[in-house]
């Protein structure tokens, strides 16, 4: 049975609009890291979109950079077809690829990147698996580029364990409040998209592909600072932070 064309433009959207209950300031945010991004390279060359899911970031990049390639790398085949639907162009590109295995970034090719930005998808990473990461990112991105998270990062339950807990209070009050207000959460988009029929198959490649992947503890801010001086990044700090979510910069 043939079924009527998504909405994809639509369903991008929605998630925007979902994250947004769980990061309020989410433009702002992306604003400011691409403003980062501009002040520290300046229009980049090469931008990378990192666990991209619909391609939120490249959007607004595309939108910013008008002379920027633009790669957007993700492992879930649904939210790659929003992407791939709703931004790609001649200029930005995704490409899928697991950050959890060796050589995922032959996905970006030969050329070193200017800068890679990613929010709210990382968490989802080990501490091993970040530790990779960094020192993959640190080959990849050219000496003065720059990396950027918007993400959850836990102060540390056994570093600061009373703050840690207050931050974690701090981010379910704001989530919470959210919702209370009618913004969609994360299970209610996904139920939806399950009653869409054109995505039937998508989403049994994703279940399929996601299968048996679990993580171990939650990263903490600790973790992720380590992580970055350790790979050879010369700067690494906070820019901002709202509760447990932080704005995290590396300059290679």
């Amino acid at each position: 049975m043939s079924h009527l064309e998504p909405d994809w433009t639509g369903w991008l959207q929605r998630w925007d609009d979902q994250q947004a209950g769980y990061l309020p300031d989410r433009e702002e945010q992306f604003v400011l890291m691409l403003d980062i991004v501009h002040r520290l390279v300046g229009e980049p060359k090469r931008f990378v979109d990192l666990a991209c899911g619909p391609g939120s970031i490249s959007a607004r990049a595309a939108q910013r950079f008008t002379t920027t390639e633009i790669i957007g790398v993700d492992l879930d085949p649904f939210l790659l077809r929003i992407a791939q639907q709703a931004v790609a162009s001649d200029r930005v590109r995704f490409a899928e690829s697991d950050l959890r295995a060796p050589g995922w970034d032959g996905v970006l090719g030969d050329q070193l990147v200017d800068a890679v930005c990613s929010a709210t998808a990382l968490h989802w990473l080990d501490p091993a698996d970040l530790t990779t990461l960094a020192q993959t990112l640190a080959a990849r991105i050219r000496p003065g580029g720059v990396f950027l998270n918007a993400d959850t990062m836990r102060l540390g339950p056994t570093e600061v364990p009373r703050l840690d807990a207050i931050a974690v209070a701090l981010r379910d009050e704001i989530w919470a409040s959210s919702h209370a207000d009618g913004v969609e959460d994360w299970d209610t988009w996904w139920k939806a998209a399950a009653n869409e029929p054109a995505f039937a198959d998508l989403l049994a490649a994703r279940e399929e592909r996601f299968t048996d992947r679990h993580r171990g503890r939650d990263i903490t801010l600790t973790d992720t600072v380590e992580a970055f001086r350790k790979a050879g990044f010369t700067e690494v700090a906070v820019l901002g932070q709202v509760a447990d979510k932080h704005l995290f910069a590396a300059i290679r």
